[in-house]
């Protein structure tokens, strides 16, 4: 699929059933057309749609990353892994460091690819604004001197009903340093799903990114296993599906959490 029928893909969403988060999402979506890339960015695990909600004095150790499959020796069996830390200390900041990521690809072997510091800021409720809504503040260091640090900073959105789950980040990133640039790079990212019970959500995961020119789709499923009153083990799980011909055939990412 090409650029223009891409395009073509991302309005017939738009016009679909009016309810809240399409409607938000394609509204960022299509307004980022016009978004330049600013310059090369670093080896990064992109695939993580990133929540509003925070609880006070929660900890949590992660563990995530992707695997790529295409026809195109280069990036074919390549990926990303890593883990992190986090710790909300108030009631409407989370921080976190991600150690990694960790980038694989059959040619080069494995390499850590830097270090990010990751903010979380609650801004609103659903109970006060019909959604959750969310600011992240992020820093990623790269080893690599042929990539640029880079800072993040954007929106995140969640609502929730009885049955229904949607989250939606659209994210602006920066380079920084030596070679700092005026232009920045957009992507958005957003996923919904039926709540069968806690334990088991399937829906699926979209991912726009301009940027590398790579528009993704797939389904995926979510879930979360309370272990105790204050512990719980999350995960979340999807396929992708490249959507146009700069995308990669097919990316199996995963996600898997402990909080506490």
């Amino acid at each position: 699929m090409n650029d223009s029928s891409s395009s073509t893909v991302l309005r017939s969403v738009c016009r679909g059933p009016a309810t809240f988060f399409p409607l938000v999402a394609c509204a960022g979506l299509l307004s980022s057309t016009a978004v330049n890339a600013a310059g090369p960015t670093g080896p990064g695990d992109d695939y993580i749609i990133y929540s509003p909600k925070i609880t006070q004095g929660q900890t949590e150790v992660e563990l995530r990353g992707f695997n790529t499959r295409d026809a195109n020796a280069a990036i074919d069996r390549s990926g990303v892994f890593g883990g992190a830390l986090a710790y909300s200390p108030t009631a409407w900041w989370k921080t976190e460091i991600y150690s990694g990521p960790y980038n694989y690809a059959p040619a080069l072997g494995t390499h850590l690819g830097g270090v990010e510091w990751e903010n979380f800021f609650n801004v609103g409720s659903q109970e006060e604004y019909g959604a959750d809504l969310g600011f992240m503040a992020n820093y990623a260091r790269y080893n690599a001197s042929i990539y640029s640090n880079a800072v993040e900073i954007g929106p995140m959105i969640q609502r929730e009903t009885e049955s229904t789950q949607q989250r939606m980040n659209l994210i602006w990133q920066k380079t920084v340093g030596v070679d700092l640039v005026g232009k920045f790079d957009f992507r958005a990212t957003y996923t919904a799903g039926y709540i069968v019970n806690d334990a088991f959500v399937p829906g699926f995961e979209a991912y726009y990114r301009p940027a590398d020119n790579s528009n993704q789709l797939g389904p995926g499923f979510s879930g979360e296993y309370h272990l105790g009153h204050t512990q719980s083990l999350e995960y979340s799980t999807a396929l992708l599906y490249g959507l146009n011909n700069g995308a990669p055939a097919h990316v199996f990412v995963f996600r898997v959490s402990s909080v506490f």
